[in-house]
């Protein structure tokens, strides 16, 4: 039955096992004697195996050894000397080996274990220590080696088994049921929390159209749906908005965000790019005909390639450029090159956390230390992107009119580089992906192959529809900018270091939607808006915020301030200047001047018509900003900013009250209201219809009337401006 007899196991009894005897032995008491003899043969048992069937190493041992010992005790200056991860390092007969097969008491491993010494702060569980007990009674067999640290996740860092990186999960849904108002159901049910009340027919009306359009709607508008705020009457709203021009102008918005678009190289020179607009009118105008995600995401990468003779597909290459770009040569050809490193690694990881929602950048050097991604991997997407430079080219051939798009040169071979030196070149690498994402990363291509190839298959790689990290990643994106915060809050970062969704099986069946819908973005949009949790009101509920204060279990509607461009653009509705030209050069509200070889761009405040287009039309160099804008978090172009900051700061308030073009809009607005309107009361009300979508109430009514009285209708309008209510989406 044992496959130790009892002496054998009495020879070898290990230091900790003697300690442990002689703790008991040396103490005097008759308690702690009677303890020793019961002690005694539980101790002597520690040793003795009952027959089992051997563990699987690579499925039980090896995962445990990855999320409990590799971090000190790895191939790279391990601790102690000791490295778990081969097998002669590890197993062996001499009384050196840390473990000998079927020897469990002469094991060191075993006995560091056994007596949580190792590891030190955190001792392996009972479960844990009888997969270490089982595997070395049963003859410490070794299966993959060395083991792959990659393979499992730990508490320290993802693995090829972290959640981002495993194929979309089925969830099935009850028929009649919202699947948004499933998922977060189920989620909310669970905490002991419950939906709240819909919001009102205004709230809901002026939410919509600044989460879909970006603009408030008329007073009337919200009043013929307060009339029949049906679910139909809504749904028409709904479609009325996603086929608005206006729509492409709002979400082009938030992915130019994401791509660092600029129309300067930033860096010491900062020249203007005069013809980068034509990328802006590309995804403004995808958005509106709603191409298909992994089409608008493949020309990005290679349209050039995939659709040679379509102006819009070169145009589309434009992401690939339109971050900075470093101008000015180095004295030497060594510091010329990790310039061009440096551009590369920039190139990759906008198509890294744009299209994967992974930090592929940082395995530039080394393995990424928090998720699998090695080194190879980094070297292998570089290599795909390698002829990738910046410059103008014409969108048609025999077409005069240049786009600053890619300028596609020969790639050189590429190279690992040790630690991320140039002048440490290590083995040449072909093109290809993520190993750790499912799917075929290998290209299967030379290190020669063409340089657009090598995009075209990076393209098909990453927009596979069984590619889970490309799928999540864009969902969960339009989750964020519908709820305020992404299922997974860290929307260009799904690995370790970012957040963990907080409803998994709503993302990955939306994810599944989206390739049901065959990529198509705008029913995804529909489906989200139309649910019961984006409807309902965000009224504080005492007891749920207890529960759930930053709102991940949806309880309520999060409220959110808009975005500087929406608060100026709204302004522009309010007072009837929006000027609704769309497209083509931007308007220039900067004063471009030159000093030592170096461009500066000085803001102004310019006045006309042309200057009164939406803010997405703004001529945007790196490094300066309007005051407004900037006031409101609007972010410098020269880095991804995949979620803005939001700040709540006093020079907001005075911004909205004494900036030039908040005066005179706020004229504007008070113009138009003298229009429409001739008494003070019937000017006071059109006032607040046009701001806030509301009448006043009457103690507004009267405050407003003294302001009217003492300083004029302007200065009520500033104040409307300023009011939370302008400012906020509830």
């Amino acid at each position: 039955m044992y496959e130790n007899s009892v002496a054998e196991v009495e020879r070898p009894l290990t230091r900790a096992v003697q300690s442990a005897m002689l703790m008991v032995h040396t103490c005097n008491s008759p308690p702690w004697s009677r303890m020793y003899r019961l002690l005694f043969p539980i101790v002597l048992m520690t040793s003795i195996t009952v027959s089992a069937a051997p563990p699987d190493f690579d499925r039980s041992v090896a995962p445990l050894i990855i999320k409990r010992c590799i971090e000190c005790h790895g191939p790279t200056e391990p601790k102690g000397g000791l490295d778990l991860t081969t097998k002669k390092t590890v197993v062996g007969l001499d009384e050196e080996s840390v473990v000998i097969p079927n020897k469990l008491a002469m094991s060191r491993l075993w006995e560091r274990v056994s007596i949580d010494e190792m590891p030190p702060k955190h001792p392996l569980s009972t479960v844990e220590k009888a997969i270490f007990k089982n595997w070395i009674e049963s003859g410490a067999n070794w299966g993959r080696d060395p083991i792959d640290p990659l393979a499992f996740s730990t508490s320290e860092r993802g693995g090829r088994d972290w959640w981002a990186l495993q194929p979309l999960k089925p969830h099935a849904v009850p028929a009649g049921i919202h699947p948004v108002d499933h998922f977060v159901g189920i989620a909310r049910t669970a905490k002991g929390l419950s939906v709240s009340v819909p919001a009102d027919p205004r709230t809901l009306v002026r939410r919509l159209y600044f989460d879909l359009i970006g603009l408030p709607p008329s007073p009337e508008t919200i009043e013929a749906f307060a009339k029949n705020p049906s679910d139909e009457a809504f749904l028409v709203l709904v479609d009325k908005l996603l086929a608005s021009p206006q729509y492409g102008e709002r979400w082009a918005r938030h992915w130019l965000d994401l791509v660092r678009y600029g129309e300067s190289d930033g860096f010491e020179r900062n020249a203007p790019r005069p013809n980068a607009w034509h990328y802006r009118d590309f995804v403004i105008a995808a958005f509106n005909a709603d191409m298909p995600f992994d089409q608008f995401a493949k020309w990005q990468i290679a349209g050039d390639i995939l659709q040679p003779d379509e102006p819009a597909a070169i145009k589309a290459t434009g992401f690939l450029v339109a971050g900075i770009h470093n101008t000015v040569l180095g004295s030497n050809a060594i510091s010329n090159a990790t310039a061009r490193q440096d551009e590369i690694e920039d190139i990759l990881s906008a198509v890294g956390q744009t299209f994967l929602g992974l930090t592929v950048q940082c395995a530039r050097c080394h393995d990424h230390k928090f998720d699998a991604i090695t080194q190879v991997d980094y070297y292998r997407f570089a290599a795909a992107l390698g002829g990738v430079n910046h410059g103008e080219r014409p969108a048609k051939k025999a077409e005069p009119t240049l786009v600053y798009a890619i300028s596609p040169k020969p790639a050189p071979p590429t190279h690992v580089l040790s630690r991320g030196n140039v002048e440490k070149p290590k083995a040449i690498v072909s093109a290809g992906g993520v190993a750790s994402i499912p799917g075929m990363a290998n290209f299967a291509l030379p290190h020669d192959a063409p340089e657009g190839l090598r995009r075209q298959k990076l393209a098909e790689w990453i927009a596979r529809p069984d590619n889970p990290a490309f799928t999540r990643s864009i969902v969960n994106r339009l989750w964020h900018h519908h709820f305020g915060t992404g299922l997974v809050d860290s929307p260009s970062d799904l690995g370790f270091n970012g957040g963990r969704p907080s409803h998994p099986e709503l993302l990955d069946w939306l994810a599944a939607e989206l390739v049901r819908q065959k990529f198509h973005l705008k029913p995804l949009h529909r489906l989200m808006v139309t649910s019961t949790t984006y409807r309902q009101s965000s009224a504080k509920v005492a007891s749920a915020f207890a529960k759930d204060a930053d709102n991940r279990l949806l309880w309520r509607m999060s409220p959110r301030r808009l975005e500087g461009e929406a608060i100026r653009d709204a302004m522009l509705v309010v007072a009837g200047k929006l000027n609704q030209k769309a497209g083509g050069p931007g308007y220039h509200d900067v004063r471009t001047y030159g000093d030592s070889g170096t461009l500066y761009y000085e803001p102004i405040d310019p006045i006309g018509n042309e200057f009164q287009r939406r803010t997405i039309y703004r001529f945007s160099p790196r490094g300066e900003r309007s005051a407004l804008l900037e006031t409101f978090d609007c972010p410098d172009p020269s880095a991804l900013t995949p979620r803005r900051q939001m700040t709540t700061t006093p020079l907001q308030a005075l911004a909205l009250w004494n900036d030039s073009f908040v005066l005179r809009t706020a004229q504007s607005f008070a113009e138009r209201v003298s229009a429409e309107a001739k008494e003070t009361s019937a000017q006071i009300d059109r006032a607040y219809r046009l701001s806030l979508g509301r009448q006043p109430s009457d103690e507004e009514r009267k405050r407003s009337a003294g302001v009217v009285e003492k300083h004029g209708l302007a200065a009520l309008c500033r104040v409307l401006f300023n009011c939370n209510e302008f400012v906020v989406m509830e």
